[in-house]
């Protein structure tokens, strides 16, 4: 099953359970992939649907952070909700320990004695072999303790 067509299931599920929240945020998330379909003229593939949503998170994030300085508690735990909803769609990414594992075992295979001047590298062949699995902003914060 496609990512596309489980998102589409769900939403049909919501509206069935008359779920308004999660029928919202999937009726909104399935309008950008038919905007990003117009866009490609072809249907997205998961990876781009995945790219869709991880945006949607992120200004999610921004809107919870802006809630969270206003008090706004009823509208805060809605987009809270709505954010929990399109992570479930996100791959999982890797945990700490095994980022800085394969950072390691990055570098060593590159042969980068400096990190320094070899950070780009790392980053292209970590974003290449664990893409949609490993967040960036912790493996640049990881090999800046290094």
């Amino acid at each position: 099953m496609t990512l596309l067509s489980q998102i589409t299931e769900d939403r049909k599920q919501a509206m069935r359970d008359k779920n308004e929240i999660k029928k919202i945020i999937l009726n909104y998330a399935l309008a950008q992939i038919k905007n990003k379909k117009i866009e490609l003229q072809k249907d997205p593939e998961d990876a781009d649907i995945i790219q869709i949503i991880k945006k949607e998170v992120k200004a999610l994030n921004e809107s919870i952070s802006f809630l969270e300085k206003a008090d706004k508690a009823q509208e805060l735990e809605e987009e809270k909700q709505k954010k929990t909803i399109l992570e479930f769609y996100l791959p999982q990414t890797l945990s700490r320990e095994k980022t800085e594992e394969a950072i390691k075992k990055t570098i060593a295979e590159l042969g980068i004695t400096d990190i320094k001047t070899g950070r780009w590298q790392v980053m292209k062949a970590l974003m290449a072999t664990y893409k949609g699995e490993i967040d960036g902003s912790l493996v640049n914060e990881i090999i800046n303790t290094l």
